[in-house]
């Protein structure tokens, strides 16, 4: 009996604990349902970017907040100090400039809060069900840093960074071979052949750590700080010293009697029957020896003589390269009576390699002591030749594309022109993946272009460029018309007349961003361009395939609006004088969705977002000397986004 009831209450608290269990069990199944339920389609919580909170926001709710700091960014900048206690020594990178009509903007630092967004999203969902949960907790707990996405052209901030602060800087100074030439006191000096030389002495410098700059940059952005930056000091030694230079008495007599030197063309590899020759004297060359250490060689052994890169590659360029290179020309056709003809042939380039001519003069002068060099000439076919033009199966507009100008300056439609000839009668073919930038070539003066005031560094300068974007945006639409893959594309940075409807641009800027496509029709594609009035058109001549294309049109939100008027001091203009850029304009996001249907059944879809800055006016004022807290020493550039 003892045992009967002992037996009953082991099963009566088994049920008891089983019931209880349950209890927790069911709980926390409902608790994790509603957490899911109520972060669904939302940033889970104890996400955070810098201090700014993303738990619970949607993604267009983070996107909203992330470019409301970024925006402020984009018009204030961030402030970048020389010795911090000294107010007149500073800068101020702005991720974006542009000119004056808006037309112009280059982008130094490129915020990607799609991306950034996208991650946050993919939190707690892209692995399996109980690493998400643990993931989740700790981010419940203890919070979870996330990075903004950026991308900052270094070289170009450092540029311009130094456009603001070397004045402050003492660099090294190496020992120098110095060659002088009628000099009456020799003291110091050795010579060869009327050929006088010293060598100088070596000097210690102070230079600006630009690099743990740009890494501290990049540190702060990544938690969305817009912190001032701190540019620090550092003592730069010289590689080479006087000390080390006993025996270059003897190495540069060596050297120069192997001068003069004659630099011919390598028929090998060069079209031309006439074997042009370059004579270089031996004074030249006496003032392209130059000091250069190997670290690894045996002590006494480190200093040798070479020369000087930018010397003797300034002479390839302005003396050699000019006689020689000859740009590839690619076959251009046009339409005439409904056939296909050519009205410009084509013919291969060829080239002067600086770099590779500059290592070959200096080994085969220097070590190998000759005095006859044979130039290394590339041959650049070109990529479309000449042939039976009515072959190629072109029959039929397959898209057009089509933008408005009106409002546009002299320069600006002159630009406008000049793109559009020299696209004029491009041929396209199957399979190859067009480059706007390519297919433009070179953009400054030598090739016809006039310049555009941009604001930098307190003073209107002039850059090339204005108007291309007319001619990416345009090349665009005609992609979309003919139900192209879109390859690249970058939407320009503001909101400007010349581009609407938004979200339907492309901006260009050499070497990036680039607009591209790919011609996937198994035909070739002839592009014709046409001036009407105030509007550019391309035609995509080719030959249909029953593709079918449909795009829906620009949805427009998160309409912004931009800071009030910036006044900027500049020594450029007469002292009262104002000028101003155009009118400010709306930030905004937009998208449209882009499907092709093809003949065999596939499908092609993309969705093309963009987002614009709020960009508000500017204005320079002339004074006659800029005040210590003018806050205009501009920092920026490189991808063209707004032409």
């Amino acid at each position: 009996m003892a045992e009967e009831i002992k037996n009953n209450n082991r099963l009566k608290w088994l049920l008891i604990m089983t019931i209880f269990f349950s209890i927790i069990l069911i709980l926390i199944i409902t608790a994790c349902l509603l957490f899911k339920k109520k972060y669904e389609n939302k940033i889970y919580p104890g996400l955070y970017l810098g201090e700014l909170n993303l738990g619970g926001q949607t993604a267009n709710g983070a996107k909203n907040a992330i470019n409301q700091k970024i925006n402020k960014i984009n018009q204030d900048g961030i402030a970048v100090y020389y010795n911090y206690q000294s107010s007149n020594k500073k800068g101020i990178i702005y991720p974006i400039i542009s000119s004056m009509e808006g037309d112009l903007a280059y982008e130094i630092i490129s915020f990607n809060v799609n991306q950034t967004v996208e991650a946050a999203m993919r939190f707690g969902r892209d692995n399996n069900f109980f690493v998400n949960w643990q993931n989740k907790i700790k981010a419940l707990i203890f919070n979870k840093p996330i990075g903004l996405s950026a991308a900052l052209n270094d070289e170009k901030i450092i540029e311009n960074l130094k456009n603001n602060f070397s004045q402050y800087e003492t660099p090294p100074t190496d020992a120098q071979l110095v060659f002088q030439k009628n000099i009456s006191n020799l003291a110091g000096y050795f010579t060869f052949d009327s050929l006088n030389f010293i060598i100088t002495n070596e000097k210690a410098g102070k230079t600006i750590d630009y690099e743990q700059s740009i890494s501290q940059l990049k540190n702060n952005l990544i938690r969305l700080d817009f912190s001032p930056l701190e540019l620090h000091d550092q003592i730069k030694l010289p590689s080479i010293y006087k000390k080390d230079c006993l025996n270059i008495e003897y190495k540069v007599k060596q050297t120069l009697s192997s001068a003069p030197i004659a630099l011919t063309q390598n028929i090998a590899t060069s079209s031309d029957s006439n074997n042009k020759t370059w004579e270089i004297s031996k004074e030249q060359i006496a003032g392209w020896l130059n000091l250069k250490i190997n670290q690894q060689a045996p002590s006494g052994e480190k200093i040798f003589i070479g020369l000087y890169p930018d010397k003797v590659k300034n002479f390839l360029q302005e003396k050699v390269a000019l006689e020689i290179n000859i740009e590839p020309i690619n076959a251009k056709f046009a339409i005439k009576d409904g056939r296909v003809s050519e009205f410009q042939a084509s013919q291969n380039g060829k080239k002067l390699d600086i770099e590779k001519n500059f290592s070959k003069i200096e080994y085969e002068f220097i070590t190998e002591n000759k005095n006859e060099i044979k130039l290394i000439i590339d041959e650049i076919k070109s990529t479309v030749s000449t042939q039976e033009v009515n072959g190629l199966g072109i029959k039929e507009i397959i898209g057009i594309g089509e933008s408005n100008f009106s409002g546009s300056p002299k320069n600006r439609r002159h630009n406008i022109k000049i793109g559009a000839d020299t696209i004029n009668g491009t041929l396209i073919v199957p399979g190859e993946e067009f480059s706007l930038i390519k297919t433009l070539g070179e953009i400054e003066a030598s090739t016809g272009y006039l310049p555009e005031l941009v604001i930098k560094d307190n003073k209107t300068t002039p850059e090339y460029g204005g108007g291309l974007c007319q001619v990416g945006t345009t090349m665009f639409r005609a992609a979309l018309a003919s139900g192209l893959p879109i390859t690249m594309r970058q939407n320009h940075s503001y909101r400007v007349s010349y581009y609407e409807p938004a979200g339907t641009d492309a901006t260009i800027y050499n070497p990036w961003p680039d607009f591209k496509f790919i011609n996937d029709t198994n035909n070739y594609i002839l592009i014709q361009s046409r001036i009407e009035g105030d509007n550019l058109y391309f035609d995509f001549w080719g030959a249909k395939d029953n593709r079918i294309i449909d795009r829906t049109d620009p949805v427009i939100y998160n309409i912004t609006k931009p800071g009030p008027t910036k006044i900027i001091e500049t020594l450029d203009l007469k002292v009262g004088e104002k000028k101003c850029t155009e009118h400010a304009h709306n930030g905004a996001d937009t998208y449209f969705d882009y499907k092709v249907v093809y003949n065999d059944g596939r499908v092609g879809e993309k969705r093309f977002n963009s987002h614009y800055v709020p960009w508000r006016e500017v204005c320079l004022i002339g004074v006659e000397k800029l005040s210590a807290d003018n806050n205009t020493s501009a920092t920026s550039t490189e991808k063209l986004k707004n032409n």
